[in-house]
């Protein structure tokens, strides 16, 4: 992973297809964003994985330039859902 890991969002398949066919009986244009609430970085998304699989996480950090996990992110990849919720939709939340 980077050394500093950003967050990024991320969404369960089963939420995506919910918000799918929601949009496309939903009465509005135009594109919704398709995440759920809460940012995570690797580590979080890690150490969930661990903790389901009851083992401890290891962690090993790249140099700067060096390919990394697709999970760890060394700039901002997250996105805005308000436009979604405020159109009604609601969605879960992740925890870190």
């Amino acid at each position: 992973m980077h050394a500093k890991a950003l967050p990024t969002v991320l969404i369960h398949h089963e939420e995506l297809a919910d918000l799918s066919s929601w949009a496309v009986t939903a009465d509005f244009t135009g594109p919704v964003n398709a995440c759920s609430d809460g940012p995570l970085d690797v580590h979080d998304l890690v150490g969930t994985v661990a903790a389901q699989a009851g083992r401890e996480a290891v962690y090993r950090t790249v140099p700067a330039g060096e390919e990394a996990s697709p999970f760890s992110f060394d700039r901002h990849h997250a996105m805005s859902n308000a436009r979604a919720k405020a159109l009604g939709f609601s969605f879960s939340r992740t925890t870190g």
